[in-house]
């Protein structure tokens, strides 16, 4: 067999892009398995020959390869390189289909997205690239699992939670004048866990509890999959309807309002001071937990407002984690309540799951202490603020029309200005030019009068994109 000659590798790839090089050699050569110009038997390039041809990086065409044979595209040879495998006609990679005629729906974010590679603009999408995460933090973190005794690495761990993790994150609040003890916080398998186990401690069928509309799509889901009655709280440039809050709550006594203050998800806004007082004075009045969902916290503002600082944790539960800030893949996430009420959530938890792992909460413990995550956070941060506004800049001048002005964050919130696709129809046609949308409606209770859709800034400032909405504000 000879190699494939060169030529037929043509990949264009983009180093301006925020796709990462390996995942646009994974997506390209993808392309060229499943459209016949590469053939079952046909052995690749050499790994040194690639990246030179490419001008790449031996390490990231090694990436790129290894996740190809993970996929089923490629069969990997000892002392003979790497083939194009043998499929089935009907088989694509193993991997759920990109439809002629695609549906956006919920059931394809909560699933399929998460692994179909051969959308290479994931301008919807809820994570973040992995050249911005705390890789060498992370790296470091592992060396010091490794070196770490045996026994503490095989056993079941603690139901709250590793101890000096918890230490840790209890520590953290003293920025905020926040007295908390390690039994006031409990870790979970990421944020959605952390929602998950509060949900099923605090509330029953037919209950009712508040969320932000929009809001976040997956604590709907969540919601609805229990039979709580799920009323939406209109969101606003600076918080919350407040007038509207006050009314609902007075109808029907919710148990549970679900909020994401600072840089929400999907619409990138925080919380004014004057908003997080007035939000805080209602569950007083009509008696209602306020669950804080802080994910975005470490990206944000110094003196944008914490709602469990401000209210002592009386009546707010707190909840964090670190996929935006370490890695996603982690999935570790936390609560921080009253004592009590922590007691609660570990009973919960253990009934349901049993323990974390511990190797995940020492790698994290590790990563928070080895010196320099501070410093990635305060870079992450400024990465995504520029982000945004070369983001918002570009959609804007194609006729997009912002929810509100961008303060830095992940998310940017924008509406075609007028025509008449629905934000899934404008989706589907998106998926066809390989670029993936999160419309509006993912993130709504009750139906979106407009078009809005949810842009990752960290996957959006690309041409592709912008042509995409320049050319359907210019139809109309």
């Amino acid at each position: 067999m000879t190699d494939i000659p060169p030529s037929r590798f043509n990949l264009q790839l983009d180093r301006q892009s925020a796709l990462g090089l390996v995942e646009q050699v994974v997506a390209g050569l993808a392309r060229l398995i499943d459209n016949g110009k590469l053939r079952p038997g046909e052995r690749l390039p050499s790994i040194r020959q690639f990246a030179q041809e490419q001008g790449v990086s031996n390490s990231t065409v090694v990436e790129a390869y290894e996740r190809l044979v993970a996929a089923g595209l490629l069969l990997a040879r000892r002392g003979s390189g790497f083939f194009i495998a043998k499929r089935d006609v009907t088989e694509r990679s193993g991997l759920p289909p990109i439809q002629l005629n695609p549906v956006i729906d919920s059931a394809w974010l909560f699933s399929e997205v998460f692994a179909d590679e051969r959308v290479p603009i994931k301008a919807g999408c809820g994570w973040l690239p992995s050249s911005m995460l705390d890789g060498e933090g992370l790296h470091a973190a592992e060396r010091r699992i490794i070196r770490s005794p045996g026994a503490q690495q095989v056993g079941y761990g603690h139901p709250y939670g590793y101890a000096p993790l918890r230490q840790t994150i209890a520590k953290s609040f003293a920025t905020w004048s926040l007295d908390i003890a390690p039994d006031q916080v409990v870790t979970t398998h990421g944020v959605t866990q952390a929602l998950d186990l509060i949900m099923r401690t605090l509330v029953k069928p037919g209950d009712t509890v508040f969320i932000e509309e929009p809001g976040y799509c997956n604590l709907i889901a969540m919601l609805r999959l229990a039979n709580i009655e799920v009323i939406g709280v209109p969101r606003t440039v600076s918080g919350v309807d407040l007038e509207r809050l006050e009314e609902l709550a007075q109808i029907h006594r919710p148990k549970i309002f679900f909020t994401n203050p600072v840089l929400q998800n999907p619409t990138g806004t925080t919380y004014t001071p004057a908003c997080a007082m007035r939000v805080l004075q209602a569950a007083e009045r009509h008696g209602f937990w306020v669950v804080e969902d802080d994910l975005y916290r470490e990206l944000a503002q110094a003196t944008d407002p914490m709602l469990a600082a401000l209210d002592g944790l009386r009546r707010v539960i707190y909840v964090s984690g670190f996929s935006k800030t370490i890695a996603p893949s982690l999935r570790l996430g936390f609560i921080v309540c009253q004592a009590e009420l922590a007691r609660e959530f570990a009973r919960t938890k253990m009934v349901l799951t049993l323990t974390n792992s511990e190797i995940t909460e020492r790698l994290v413990y590790n990563a928070l202490t080895e010196g320099h995550h501070r410093r990635h956070v305060e870079r992450l941060a400024g990465t995504l603020l520029t982000a945004q506004a070369q983001v918002s800049a570009r959609l804007e001048d194609v006729g997009l029309l912002p929810f509100a002005p961008p303060r830095g964050g992940m998310f940017y919130w924008a509406r075609m200005p007028h025509g008449t696709l629905s934000a899934n129809e404008i989706g589907d046609q998106a998926l066809k030019q390989g670029i993936w949308l999160a419309p509006g409606e993912f993130f709504h209770v009750s139906q979106s009068e407009h078009a809005w859709f949810r842009f990752n800034v960290a996957f959006s400032d690309v041409a592709k994109l912008s042509d995409f909405f320049r050319k359907l504000t210019a139809a109309g």
